[in-house]
């Protein structure tokens, strides 16, 4: 398992590539392996070959890996390494959204979701919705994933509207009592797109007793957004305006709307775009559904300490995980367990790679090898070619020190 999480931890890029790695300087590398697996270096005749791995993790539960990521956040928050992150009267922010893993146009596996490409060639895809808990100063941590599949994919035809296949909401319904199973006591904001403005959604938000935060668009729930447009000339105090260098913003709320035995309030945020002398012409308007009362004092937290913070799913989340080393749309088994397990290993070594690089001790490093990436290639290299004994590490230890997150956004 370990060979598995070195290889997203590293950036390897393909399952074949721990093969390569196992090449060259083979002692120092099982001497490593044993210290991080704690086994008696004996007991390592060699490493494992990546096929080796694959045919493991067919046979293993992908809820073994989803509870070892879960206790890194649960350890991250009870040593309150996170407080930083919490917004709105100590709410952690969680952002939820869907992404797409791979698509090709032969099955990989009998769950496929199974669509139609703008040529008529039938894809066969697999998504995956997420669960992250994010912070104002760049971390996107995974906190549970409900995969997006058919029941039995190679059984539904296209042709008849009447069967429906898995989707985000369906999945939602899956995954939200996994968040409350394993973290029942934490008080959580859900930050969601238009999508998730639905009645199920904010149904189960109150039986959870979580917070939540949707971007919203004028047709999502046409009631609502008529009822904020009647009462927001009757509610002139819920307004205010913020200004810096590029951007003069006017917030306009309305609050206790009622829908379906809810009561909601709606946020607008207009953003005026202007050079460092004059406005311009250009403008954003966002807008916010949540069941957190607004107030002059929090309305910006809704608005932009909380509500835009969703975007960093895609950002530090999807975008870092297929683009920055991870290569999370590649196909890393054609086996369906094992691809789950391999997913679940990207997302711990994810978790463990934001950690070093927003901790206070990358700095010089960073400064010495130019990139996260050159940095990446060497600590590869020196896993392989640079011993270290155990007694070195016993040393390092023995006095204390402290690694600090950097709690900016820069």
């Amino acid at each position: 398992s370990w060979e598995a999480i070195l290889l997203f931890l590293l950036k390897m890029g393909a399952r074949r590539q721990i093969n390569s790695f196992l090449r060259n300087n083979v002692d120092v590398l099982l001497s490593h392996l044993s210290q991080l697996t704690r086994l008696d270096l004996n007991e390592l005749e060699t490493g494992a070959h990546g096929d080796t791995v694959n045919n493991l993790f067919m046979k293993l539960d992908p809820l073994n890996f989803l509870h070892i990521r879960q206790n890194m956040i649960r350890h991250l928050i009870r040593k309150r390494i996170l407080e930083h992150a919490r917004l709105l009267d100590d709410y952690y922010m969680i952002a939820l959204d869907a992404t797409g893993l791979f698509h090709r146009h032969h099955p990989h596996c009998q769950h496929c979701l199974i669509s139609k490409s703008k040529s008529g060639a039938i894809l066969y895809s697999h998504n995956v919705l997420e669960a992250k808990l994010i912070t104002e100063s760049g971390l996107a941590l995974s906190v549970a994933s409900e995969h997006i599949e058919n029941a039995n994919g190679d059984a539904y035809d296209l042709s008849k509207e009447k069967e429906k296949q898995d989707c985000e909401l369906k999945a939602f319904k899956r995954l939200a009592p996994k968040i409350k199973d394993a973290f029942p006591q934490l008080k959580i904001c859900l930050l969601m797109d238009s999508l998730y403005a639905a009645q199920s959604v904010m149904d189960i938000c109150k039986e959870y007793g979580w917070a939540f935060i949707v971007c919203f668009k004028e047709g999502s729930i046409p009631s609502v957004y008529e009822e904020f447009e009647h009462l927001l000339p009757l509610q002139t105090e819920n307004y205010c305006t913020w200004e810096t260098k590029t951007v003069k913003q006017q917030i306009h709320w309305t609050t206790d709307i009622e829908y379906q035995k809810h009561t909601l309030h709606l946020v607008r945020c207009v953003d005026h775009y202007k050079t460092a002398k004059e406005p311009t012409n250009e403008y954003k308007k966002f807008l916010y559904i949540t069941n957190v009362k607004p107030t002059i004092a929090t309305v910006r937290s809704i608005a932009n300490g909380a509500g835009r913070q969703r975007w960093k799913i895609e950002n530090q989340g999807f975008n870092m995980q297929k683009n920055g080393g991870y290569n999370l749309e590649h196909v890393y088994s054609e086996n369906e367990n094992a691809a789950k397990c391999l997913y679940e290993c990207l997302q711990i070594a994810h978790t463990i790679n934001q950690l070093i690089e927003k901790g206070s001790l990358i700095g010089d490093l960073l400064k010495k090898y130019g990139s996260i990436k050159n940095l990446t290639q060497r600590l590869g290299e020196a896993f392989r070619f640079i011993k270290i004994e155990k007694a070195d590490i016993a040393a390092l230890l023995e006095k204390p020190f402290q690694i600090r997150l950097q709690q900016d956004s820069s």
